[in-house]
């Protein structure tokens, strides 16, 4: 059976030209509803810290775009704003000390281009983010690839048995008779592990956690984030900035108490 034959797959992949800030609206809503989403593209700074923290948390307030002069850090610094930040807390506490702050950067790759990088890396921005003294420090790259043409795609074999359903393969079949072929664009997942590749010869400290994603929209508003190899997940691990500031924490504190309402709340839902 070919892919097209299969709903699963009878999908047109399309090109969304999101700006920053509909990325990061989109990566802190991953299942696209308010009342479901989850905050699973910034794990680095809010599960990888501490893993035992985690499951005790609540959840999450979040803000985004917030200028350093709001937080009253030091003036003609960069990033000249904050495009995520993240306070964990529980039923008992809000943990401001361990606050994520995280600096995305998009990457446009084209066809003709494939190996097209960000205007900036972000690098100056993270390190300016350390040097503030923000407690956990993160930087996400997120490509947004053009639709391949068919015979570009890549063809694999898929299993249309599904996994963990408790329904096994009916009698007198074999696993190869649930395959059918599929042919798949992987131009993003590609690019996502590029970036990541070019992530890591930046040599940021060990404590700034780096991450790559790829966007891929299809017809019916369906959306497809891609990850970059597991083998480097590891390097999305955020740890405790040595130059923490009690005071940059305050001030967190003090915009928090001041601007309730440019914090929106999610609950925490385990991955």
């Amino acid at each position: 059976m070919k892919n097209n034959d299969n709903p699963l797959f009878n999908v047109k992949r399309i090109y969304n030209a999101l700006t920053e800030n509909e990325v990061i609206d989109l990566l802190l809503n991953w299942n696209n509803n308010r009342e479901k989403s989850n905050l699973r593209s910034f794990l680095s700074g809010i599960f990888y810290p501490d893993q035992k923290a985690y499951f005790d948390y609540e959840g999450f307030y979040v803000t985004k775009t917030i200028l350093r002069d709001e937080l009253k850090l030091e003036k003609n610094r960069k990033p000249g704003d904050i495009d995520v930040i993240i306070i964990p807390f529980t039923k008992t506490k809000i943990y401001f000390e361990r606050t994520s702050v995280y600096e995305i950067k998009i990457v446009r790759p084209t066809r003709k281009n494939p190996g097209r990088n960000a205007n900036s890396l972000g690098v100056t921005q993270v390190l300016g983010l350390a040097e503030d003294g923000f407690p956990l420090v993160g930087l996400i790259h997120v490509s947004i690839t053009e639709p391949l043409p068919e015979e570009e795609k890549v063809d694999i074999k898929f299993s249309t048995l599904k996994a963990n359903s408790g329904v096994g393969k009916e009698e007198g079949k074999s696993f190869d008779d649930y395959l059918i072929d599929v042919r798949m664009d992987q131009f993003a997942w590609w690019s996502s592990e590029n970036q990541i590749k070019r992530l890591i010869t930046l040599q940021l400290p060990d404590f700034i956690g780096i991450s790559s994603y790829g966007l891929e929209f299809y017809d019916y508003d369906r959306m497809v984030i891609c990850t970059s190899d597991v083998y480097h997940q590891k390097l999305a691990a955020c740890c405790s900035n040595p130059k923490t500031s009690q005071l940059t924490i305050l001030k967190i504190k003090n915009h928090f108490l001041k601007n309730r309402d440019k914090y929106r709340l999610i609950l925490n839902r385990i991955p």
